[in-house]
């Protein structure tokens, strides 16, 4: 494919990317008010996650593209971010767990 033909990628990532800034913040408020909320709003956020995860490798291939290079960062670090976040969680149980010294 010609680097021009990649924006589409860039285009699309861009789009999961605002879904994420979107629908985060929305289970954040909805959450810290102590309602149930919505009860959309759960797996709104799971489908914007999984979309997450299938953003990073359009993210990757529209490093490519010859699209603004801040765009395609931005992009990239904001559908890496709930993996991250994920993984930062994961592995700080597993450090509470086992690593915590004994008292």
């Amino acid at each position: 494919m010609k680097r021009n033909d990649l924006k589409i990628f860039t285009q699309l990532s861009s789009i999961i990317a605002l879904a994420m800034i979107m629908v985060v913040p929305l289970f954040l408020l909805s959450t810290t008010t102590g309602e149930n909320g919505v009860p959309i709003i759960r797996p709104l956020v799971r489908l914007t996650f999984l979309l997450s995860v299938f953003g990073i490798p359009l993210s990757i291939v529209s490093i490519f593209s010859s699209e603004n290079l801040a765009k395609r960062i931005i992009v990239f670090m904001i559908n890496v971010s709930p993996l991250g976040i994920l993984v930062y969680g994961l592995m700080m149980e597993f450090v509470d767990e086992f690593l915590r010294t004994a008292p």
